[in-house]
């Protein structure tokens, strides 16, 4: 994914989890393609603080810019898409009421609300990889396997056992043991 698919309007279809496994990762787009990165991360958020037209909200071009720098040191793992499907939540009144304010601390908010939802979303994830890699474990052996097994063992030519019926090192002495008297 990147800049033009969250340009399009099918951004409504990409779910979290999508964003998250398919996504490109802020701080790298930003290393690549800086300028084109923070306009738009810059245009998505004055956007979605225009669409909600509230009465104090961040204004100004140095305001957005230092909001988006803020918010992405601030959240350097969340994904272009991730800020894309933030940002269409917060214009559908996702985050709850906000009380005609939207500056950068309730944009953090907002931002820490996602990561919470996302934090759970990946916990069911790693919980169901974790359940489908119980079904795929280790089976029995069957009687095939097990000659292969035995049939390998035999062609590793390995040396004599050297150990007595306990598992004891024969050539130890145990003078100790009470069961040395055999």
């Amino acid at each position: 994914m990147s800049i033009q698919t969250i340009s399009t309007p099918s951004i409504a279809k990409i779910s979290p989890s999508d964003a998250w496994n398919n996504g490109s990762n802020v701080k790298t787009a930003l290393r690549y393609e800086p300028k084109v990165t923070h306009i738009t991360l810059m245009s998505m958020l004055k956007d979605a603080i225009d669409y909600l037209d509230y009465n104090k909200t961040i204004t100004g071009t140095q305001n957005f810019i230092d909001a988006v720098d803020y918010l992405v040191d601030t959240f350097p793992a969340m994904k272009l898409e991730e800020w894309r499907i933030i940002m269409t939540r917060l214009k559908a009144g996702h985050y709850g009421k906000m009380y005609e304010r939207m500056k950068l601390p309730e944009i953090v908010e907002v931002f820490k609300l996602y990561e919470g939802e996302r934090a759970e979303m990946m916990e069911q994830q790693y919980q169901q990889q974790k359940d489908e890699q119980k079904s795929q474990e280790w089976k029995p052996q069957t009687p095939e396997q097990k000659k292969m097994w035995k049939e390998f063992i035999q062609s590793l030519d390995l040396p004599e056992d050297d150990t007595d019926k306990r598992g004891r090192w024969k050539f130890i002495e145990y003078p100790n043991s009470p069961l040395d008297n055999d």
